[in-house]
């Protein structure tokens, strides 16, 4: 075979080879045929009807609406304690004396003082009726008189300071000091010996709560109030809206409110930790979806339904949210099949395949 022939066959094997390798460079450059996506499936239910309620909550602590520390006007040594941590008294009670001996005997100081002066103005009074006295003095003894009249009074008010007592009726709820204690009535010489008891009327307690700007409209629609607190978690207690501060803390934007609940069997203590729950009103035949099934877009609120095995969408408006359900405030009329479970992964206007319905629902009426 001649030298030329060779050299084309080399060339055209060349240019075979490049052909196979141009178009196997094509071949893979092809996208792939899409897989096939399998149908979802899913599963149905209707809508329920239940009643829900529309409340505002929050959380407190619970406070007395009466408390008190009791204090002594007077310093002197806490000779007596009637009453401890634990009991009851009544308002006006006797709950410790204090032995203030130098008020006693400013006291007696006073006393004297008072019936010397009214003795003079007496004996001064009958001068100036015989003319052996002027008017001048009869006025200086009715003024040193009353001075020492109030003076007089003035003591005695101290030593009745001695006697503690009850201003209203509650339970002593702490017992600062013991007998033989120094009391003392100036907090900033002494203040660690000034507290002697403190006193909590519980009959009625009260909750403080910062209620957010934007529920302050609701507040006037507010039908009742329900509070819960953890120690009795089976237990709900009737309360009512007192008050309000109608004005707003610019820092928190919120409005204190106080909260009251009767408390007779006192079951509830000063300190507990509540929640409150604000009862605007009660819709007794509201339709309610599982609140994953309701989906959200670029539109709003939305529900896929299965008709013929394909999902539908269906634009909602939707409610409160309570206990994992989304109330359907329109929109359905709670006899339509949505689809509950896989709804995630179904698509409007494609096709799913329906597995047996949600526990409790039946779907043999319904044309999917």
């Amino acid at each position: 075979m001649s030298k030329s022939i060779k050299i084309g066959l080399l060339a055209l094997a060349g240019a075979a080879l490049l052909v196979f390798i141009i178009l196997r460079i094509i071949e893979a450059a092809k996208p792939a045929p899409p897989k096939k996506q399998p149908t979802p499936i899913v599963r149905i239910a209707q809508p329920t009807h239940q009643s829900i309620v529309y409340k505002l909550d929050y959380d407190g602590d619970v406070i007395p609406v009466l408390q008190a520390n009791i204090f002594s006007r007077v310093t002197g040594l806490l000779e007596a304690v009637y009453t401890d941590m634990g009991h009851t008294v009544r308002k006006g009670q006797l709950i410790a004396l204090i032995d203030t001996a130098q008020a006693h005997q400013a006291e007696m100081q006073a006393a004297a003082s008072y019936a010397n002066a009214k003795a003079i103005e007496e004996r001064t009074r009958d001068l100036t009726k015989k003319n052996l006295a002027s008017q001048q003095d009869l006025d200086n003894a009715i003024a040193a008189l009353r001075t020492a009249e109030a003076n007089y009074e003035s003591a005695r008010i101290q030593v009745s300071y001695s006697r503690i007592t009850a201003p209203f009726s509650g339970y002593v709820t702490k017992r600062w000091l013991d007998p033989g204690a120094i009391v003392s009535s100036n907090p900033i010489v002494n203040s660690s010996n000034t507290t002697i008891f403190t006193i909590m009327d519980i009959d009625t307690v009260k909750v403080d709560i910062n209620v957010l700007d934007r529920d302050i409209p609701k507040i006037p629609t507010i039908h009742r109030a329900v509070v819960k607190l953890d120690a009795f978690p089976d237990r709900e207690f009737s309360a009512f809206v007192a008050r309000s501060a109608q004005a707003i803390n610019l820092t928190t934007r919120t409005m204190p409110v106080e909260i009251m609940i009767p408390n007779r069997d006192q079951a509830i203590k000063p300190g507990s930790f509540a929640h409150v729950s604000l009862i605007l009103g009660e819709n007794p035949d509201a339709i309610t979806l599982p609140t994953e099934a309701v989906l959200r877009d670029g539109e709003g609120a939305y529900v896929l339904l299965a008709q013929d095995s394909i999902a539908r969408r269906k634009p909602v408006v939707t409610g409160v949210v309570q206990n994992g359900r989304t109330e359907i405030v329109s929109g359905l009329d709670g006899t339509e099949p949505v689809i509950v479970v896989g709804q995630n992964f179904a698509k409007p206007n494609a096709k799913i395949t329906i597995t047996k319905s949600a526990p409790g629902m039946d779907t043999t009426s319904h044309p999917y």
